[in-house]
């Protein structure tokens, strides 16, 4: 696994580099994998991917969060519903696998029923490899998250969690 960021910030010579590295240092290894923001796929041509899977990335991981793109422009993601799937198609496309992370709860009891639905319609439209659900948490600080969302927002609770599950699935 390569970093604990976006390694595909990175120029595809510079990835290269580095997969070329890991093939000749540790020749057992099987797949080198990575976190992505959809927009550094969208920076990367088709080309470019084949060769970052040929030398031995075989697995991206993209925090999508969420696919309503109201919520997605709350919390400043950077990305839209559209800009996720073309990234999505993309790597599909060139044969790497995927893995998409939605966060559960990241609406609150506002938004919950449209980013549980949203979030399914990016799940259906892309069909990644895996899928994780991950609960919303407050790494950078709860009011830091909060600022940017109207002044009723409540956070789910563990029933209601699972209810917006329920729903995604």
């Amino acid at each position: 696994f390569l970093a604990d960021g976006d390694a595909m910030v990175l120029s595809t010579r510079r990835l290269l580099a580095i997969l070329q590295h890991i093939q000749n240092n540790f020749p057992s290894i099987n797949r080198v994998s990575v976190y992505c923001l959809p927009r550094n796929v969208k920076n990367k041509s088709l080309d470019e991917l084949k060769e970052l899977r040929d030398a031995g990335l075989g697995l991206v991981y993209v925090g999508a969060e969420s696919g309503d793109n109201e919520l997605l422009n709350l919390i400043n993601k950077g990305e839209t519903f559209n800009s996720t799937v073309d990234s999505l198609v993309k790597l599909q496309t060139v044969n790497i696998k995927t893995s998409v992370m939605v966060l559960n709860g990241l609406g609150g009891n506002l938004f919950t029923q449209q980013h549980a639905i949203n979030s399914a319609q990016l799940v259906n439209e892309t069909q990644p490899h895996y899928l994780a659900t991950l609960v919303l948490s407050f790494p950078l600080g709860k009011d830091r998250f909060l600022k940017n969302f109207p002044n009723n927002f409540q956070l789910l609770d563990k029933n209601e969690l699972f209810e917006e599950m329920e729903l995604f699935i």
